[in-house]
């Protein structure tokens, strides 16, 4: 059925004469870079626990490495977005992704805070570009009456990268570290001995209360040997200073535990219920529990006691999938080249310069815009600061932008680390519990699409375009209220669902948006706008951290609910019939 605002097609002509197909296929391989952008972007904030372990850093650091890379991300928007308009969203676009590739590879070989702090830096700023460009060359690929939808599509395949992520990247994980790798432990899997030492300080006679002695703490303590035990005590007398003697812990100490917890590891018989009774286990350990009673390997024996062990004394005793996440981050830069590689082949700059493309597809795209694509790409604009700076509207969306971000970005950096905290979900059923939201988040981004070109026919451009948006926001800050109420958890990941989609469904408008009012300037004026809600993403792992130490995490819901409430308020007043440039502006001169 042919749209109303498309040019008609003499259904007698030959099929020679038919348009082409080949923006659809353009907008695939985009969908396709848009997965891969997000997959690289929030892969870090799954294997955050053992990033954190592996590299000794406080939540802090870890904080500050999130926020790293929205900071760089939202710097160079602007600059990304005018160097696409410049030079041409092929070899742009291409460059971005090798860029951020290689450093999400470079991920897995970082050895300490600073190092991945430049990694996170170097990986936001091969990121910029992504979306400016992207949008770009949709207006120039997408007829007019599809913006929204196509807009919806792309953006769709961000968040399948980021639904994605949690599950693949917990998946690999394990997958790194298969049964077969030896679960003894070593020096280096000893972590803090402070927690360990206390937790034997009342059987030792120390009257301490503050972790009263379990069941699995009195098993322990009568195997230790008396050398081990007076170790133990001296170290728990010693921990009442904030700095203790080196020789309190001596290394030989150290040998002798290790010792005996691998002995304990081998031991088939080490496992009893009562020991472990009321913990929360990995997944893994709990299939290898079900399973002791038909047999073990002697492999599974030691990977089911080392999880155990890891899971009585999680401060103490470093997790063995920690080895898995450097190989993960490897494996995820890898994909880049092959995407790359795709998306250079598979695209041109303009309709008109693609081989496959034929006359006919040409003028469909074209057809009612006030620009055609190739005028578009001929003329090389500066970027349009007076204009933009000088623009209502595109300001009220970076203020949309901003406060949806600073809400969202919880649920891809601190949700991990709240159902581990709060209900103490083992890490599959996490990331599970964690991809939830994102993936009901997708029917938003689905629906936002439809719905934004729906509206503008029938509402208008005006109220078209921002109802999906104000309507979301609202939604979204009653969600993050209701959690107030602290609901079970998966009650409470329903409620985050419905931040994921009240979220989602106004992101086409907002890219549809841009692509109304950016004329030649689509990439320049993303940028703008990507910059604003990015610095909201800055500033959210920090700021929400921040009131979590000091408030509580419901606190934090509060926090989440305002910025989305500000949000909602600032669309209302966005208008899509204001170009930031009109075509006649003298600022569109060219260079």
């Amino acid at each position: 059925m042919t749209h109303p605002d498309s040019p008609a097609i003499d259904s007698s002509e030959s099929s020679e004469n038919k348009p082409t197909r080949i923006r659809h296929f353009v907008v695939c391989v985009t969908v396709l870079s848009a997965f891969l952008l997000y997959l690289h972007r929030f892969c870090m904030s799954y294997a955050q626990r053992y990033i954190k372990e592996d590299l000794q850093l406080s939540d802090s650091q870890l904080g500050y490495c999130f926020s790293a890379f929205f900071f760089s991300y939202a710097l160079a928007q602007v600059p990304s977005g005018w160097l696409s308009d410049r030079f041409g969203a092929r070899r742009m676009l291409t460059l971005y992704i090798l860029t951020w590739s290689f450093f999400t590879s470079m991920m897995g070989l970082t050895v300490g805070f600073i190092m991945l702090l430049a990694v996170r830096l170097a990986a936001g700023l091969g990121q910029a570009g992504a979306y400016p460009t992207s949008a770009a060359l949709l207006s120039r690929w997408v007829p007019l009456t599809s913006r929204g939808k196509s807009s919806s599509y792309v953006a769709f395949g961000g968040r399948v990268g980021g639904g994605l992520a949690p599950i693949l990247t917990s998946w690999l994980i394990i997958a790194f570290v298969p049964v077969g790798t030896s679960s003894l432990l070593s020096d280096s899997d000893i972590l803090d001995i402070h927690p360990f030492a206390a937790r034997f300080a009342e059987i030792d006679g120390k009257q301490v209360n503050q972790n009263p002695p379990r069941q699995i703490d009195q098993f322990l303590w009568k195997q230790f040997s008396t050398q081990t035990r007076q170790s133990l005590s001296n170290v728990f007398e010693a921990s009442d200073s904030s700095s203790y003697p080196q020789n309190t812990y001596s290394s030989q100490d150290k040998i002798h535990l290790i010792a005996k917890l691998n002995f304990l590891i081998h031991s088939e018989s080490f496992y009893q219920p009562d020991l472990f009774r009321d913990m929360d286990f990995e997944t893994e350990c709990k299939r290898l529990i079900k399973r002791s009673e038909q047999g073990l390997s002697e492999m599974e024996i030691e990977r089911r006691n080392r999880l155990l062990l890891e899971a009585a004394y999680p401060e103490t005793i470093r997790k063995i999938y920690g080895r898995g996440w450097r190989p993960v981050m490897l494996t995820f830069g890898s994909l880049g080249i092959i995407v790359a590689a795709v998306f250079w082949f598979c695209f041109r700059d303009v309709p008109s310069k693609h081989p496959w493309c034929n006359d006919e597809e040409v003028q469909l795209i074209d057809y009612g815009k006030p620009m055609k694509a190739a005028d578009l790409q001929a003329e090389k604009s500066t970027v349009p600061f007076r204009n933009i700076l000088s623009s209502r509207s595109l300001w009220l969306i970076c203020v949309t932008h901003w406060g949806s971000n600073v809400g969202w970005v919880f649920l891809v950096t601190w949700l991990p680390k709240y159902l581990l905290d709060v209900h103490q979900i083992p890490l599959e059923q996490r990331g599970v519990m964690a991809a939830v939201p994102l993936f009901v988040g997708w029917s938003g981004m689905l629906l936002g699409g439809w719905l934004t070109d729906r509206l503008r026919s029938v509402l208008g451009l005006r109220w078209g375009r921002v109802m999906p948006i104000i309507c979301g926001r609202f939604l979204g800050a009653s969600a993050y209220l209701l959690c107030l109420f602290e609901p079970s958890v998966w009650a409470m990941t329903a409620l985050f669902a419905v931040v994921a989609f009240s979220t989602d469904v106004g992101s086409a408008s907002l890219w549809a948006y841009k692509q109304d009012v950016g004329g030649r300037n689509v990439g320049s004026i993303h940028g703008w706008s990507n910059m604003w809600g990015n610095l909201g993403a800055t500033i959210s792992p920090v700021l929400l951290l921040a009131v979590l130490s000091n408030f509580g995490w419901n606190a934090v819901f509060l926090t989440c609910a305002t910025a989305f409430f500000i949000a909602g308020v600032a669309a209302m007043g966005v208008d899509a019939r204001q170009l930031i440039v009109p075509e006649d502006d003298p600022v569109v001169a060219t260079n």
